[in-house]
């Protein structure tokens, strides 16, 4: 059998395709997904060592590299993402991920970051999807970030959820008025949706308005990596069922939204990974929650799957930390999307 011919996709490839996807192959994507999360409990389908850390100091800047590897009976990748650690200023990720078969081959090597942000997107909207289809209406949506993620989780509102009538975007003081615009432009153009958007800023507290945004959520999406929460939870009132996702946060002492609120006897704490959670998601940890007090999403699909889904329907907080499965999977179903479109460089000879 002749060797693969590996695929090179670049970033401007792969946010083209992305970009491009309808709502169909959006939705198919997040079912492949969950999919590969429900096999997590087999650790003979899926192998997935922790995330290795590697801080790079050079010239007085700072680096940290994640390395995330994962195997599948026919498929293994590695990703490496570099983000800069303070005091250098923040800047946009740069990575890569390698995907080879089952004999080692490589098949394609893929820019990272569009696809870390739009996988993380895809399970962390979900459940609310699942939701939906169980006749919970999201008419009003809050998303905090102005960042990659925030973009992804906004696209994603705007083309799978019909029922939405309000989507506010909350940006750090300092976000010029035409910087919030450049941002909202990012991921409304090219959407058809009726949805209102609009956009505000907060520095030290948080207005009337993003207060009454707040309270009448049907969901809330929080994508900055914070230290402090983002808004008093007092602002989350008891009346309705609400779906939050906590996806900005990554390390233990990290925290977009209040601890304590994932105590609440009210509240169901879901979660990509409950180990990996237990160590790296900061809202958990410092909750003191343990792996009896979470749900992973793998579970709660499945449940969903064999009409068992309304108890998920009150107030879930879904906590995201990133998994390599994600990758992988992504990676594969963007690859097949490119080689039907014939877009990316593919170099012929590398495997012998």
């Amino acid at each position: 059998m002749s060797p693969p011919t590996p695929l090179i996709l670049t970033h401007t490839a792969v946010a083209s395709l992305l970009t491009s996807l309808p709502a169909s192959t959006i939705h198919n994507i997040i079912a492949s997904l969950t999919a590969s999360l429900q096999t997590l409990a087999q650790p003979t389908v899926i192998t997935q060592p922790p995330r290795q850390t590697l801080r790079n100091n050079v010239a007085a800047a700072n680096y940290t590299t994640l390395v995330m590897p994962c195997s599948t009976p026919n498929l293994t990748s590695v990703k490496s993402v570099t983000l800069p650690t303070p005091p250098t200023p923040p800047s946009p990720p740069n990575g890569v991920i390698t995907l080879q078969d089952a004999a080692g081959r490589l098949l394609a090597v893929l820019n990272a970051e569009e696809i870390t942000a739009f996988r993380t997107a895809c399970v962390s909207i979900a459940l609310l999807l699942e939701r939906i289809g169980y006749g919970v209406a999201v008419k009003r949506a809050v998303v905090f970030g102005t960042g990659k993620q925030a973009e992804w989780i906004s696209r994603l509102l705007l083309k799978l959820c019909p029922t939405l009538r309000r989507l506010a975007i909350i940006g750090r003081e300092g976000n010029s008025p035409g910087k919030m615009e450049a941002f909202v432009d990012k991921f409304r153009s090219g959407v058809e949706s009726e949805t209102k958007v609009g956009w505000k800023t907060y520095g030290g507290g948080i207005d009337r308005e993003v207060q009454n945004d707040l309270r009448e959520a049907d969901a809330i999406f929080c994508c900055t990596p914070s230290t402090v929460e983002l808004f008093p939870v007092e602002f989350l009132t008891d009346e309705k069922g609400r779906y939050i996702s906590l996806i900005g946060s990554y390390k233990p002492h990290m925290k977009e939204l209040s601890p304590g609120y994932l105590r609440r006897d009210s509240v169901t704490a879901v979660v990509d990974s409950i180990e990996a959670c237990l160590v790296e998601a900061g809202e958990v940890t410092q909750a003191g929650l343990k792996g009896e007090d979470l749900t992973d999403i793998g579970s709660v699909v499945s449940d969903f799957s064999n009409g068992f889904g309304e108890k998920y329907l009150g107030d879930v907080v879904f906590k995201c930390v990133g998994l390599a499965i994600m990758d992988l999977v992504a990676a594969e179903e963007i690859v097949k999307i490119a080689r039907e479109r014939k877009v990316g460089v593919e170099v012929l000879g590398f495997s012998a």
